[in-house]
């Protein structure tokens, strides 16, 4: 009798346990779910929870996380007629389940099957707004130069003017009643040219380089001459000043010389003392041996000194 009602306890507790499995559901907090009554939406729960259900009713939820859809990579055009490899992403979220189950379902579907239906519109937004590029010349994407960069203008529209792709895609998420999603962002991972043209490319970005350091180097040339030049005319006129002064000085050399000279004319013997006496302190400046006669001129003067004026003034010691 015990092993009967242990056994009908035992399946008292399962069957409570699959009545319970189907009269509940747990919303996670990550999730937003939608309960279905014979496929048509009854009620939303966004709450995470345990949450009751009819045993005839069915559950889709749906991750409300941000989702990230990356573009298989395309090649499209620019306005200046050059072929670019282009790899676009998507982080995008669901806002509100009901709408987006409505948008995207096909017949009764699993919330896998809604989302995938939604990554392919998403695709197709992804590829419309790609045509962007052919307002674009190839040199307004690549480039240098921060005031010919259109990239980021392209990309999310302008600060404060949102457009580009961004503002494209958003707009097409909105479209009517809307779809129940949210586009967060739009970026892009890749953009390159194919290997075809690459080298004209890389050609053409080194002309500009090139015109560029021409450019640069003709103004240091021309700032170069100017400075030498400069340079030049104040050094002329430096040379100009100093020669004015150099003949100022020998004028002035000349002129006390020829006072000297009218008093060496009227006694010559005194010139010629004081040429004497210059050669012997040149030549005995330092410590010196000679040998030679004493008479010899101007040597005679160590030994009888100098007759000047017809006087004669013994300088021996």
């Amino acid at each position: 009798m015990k092993k009967h009602i242990s056994a009908v306890i035992v399946a008292l507790i399962i069957v409570s346990v699959l009545v319970l499995y189907m009269v509940t559901f747990t919303v996670r907090w990550k999730e937003k779910a939608l309960v279905l009554t014979f496929g048509k939406i009854s009620r939303q729960e966004t709450e995470p929870g345990l949450k009751w259900i009819w045993p005839w009713q069915s559950v889709v939820a749906f991750d409300g996380r941000i989702r990230t859809l990356e573009q298989q990579t395309i090649e499209t055009k620019t306005r200046d007629e050059t072929n670019i490899i282009l790899t676009v992403y998507v982080n995008w979220r669901i806002t509100d389940p009901a709408v987006f189950y409505e948008s995207f379902r096909s017949g009764v579907a699993q919330s896998e099957d809604v989302v995938f239906e939604a990554e392919k519109t998403i695709r197709n937004w992804m590829a419309d707004t790609a045509n962007i590029f052919s307002e674009y010349n190839l040199g307004q994407l690549v480039t240098l130069d921060r005031e010919k960069f259109k990239l980021p203008a392209l990309e999310k529209g302008l600060p404060g003017q949102p457009g580009g792709m961004l503002g494209r895609i958003r707009e097409k998420a909105g479209t009517s009643s809307g779809h129940g999603i949210e586009i967060v962002d739009l970026g892009i991972k890749r953009l390159g040219v194919p290997d075809s043209v690459s080298e004209n490319v890389f050609n053409r970005m080194k002309e500009d380089r090139e015109a560029v350091v021409r450019a640069l180097l003709a103004q240091g040339q021309a700032q170069a001459d100017s400075i030498v030049a400069d340079a030049d005319s104040k050094a002329t006129m430096t040379k100009a000043r100093a020669q004015a002064s150099a003949k100022d000085i020998m004028g002035k050399g000349d002129a006390e010389a020829a006072r000297h000279y009218d008093s060496f004319l009227a006694n010559p013997q005194l010139a010629n003392y004081f040429r004497k006496l210059e050669t012997l302190r040149k030549t005995l400046s330092e410590r010196t041996t000679i040998i030679l006669d004493s008479k010899s001129p101007p040597y005679e003067l160590l030994q009888s000194g100098v007759n000047i004026g017809g006087k004669a003034e013994d300088s021996q010691k």
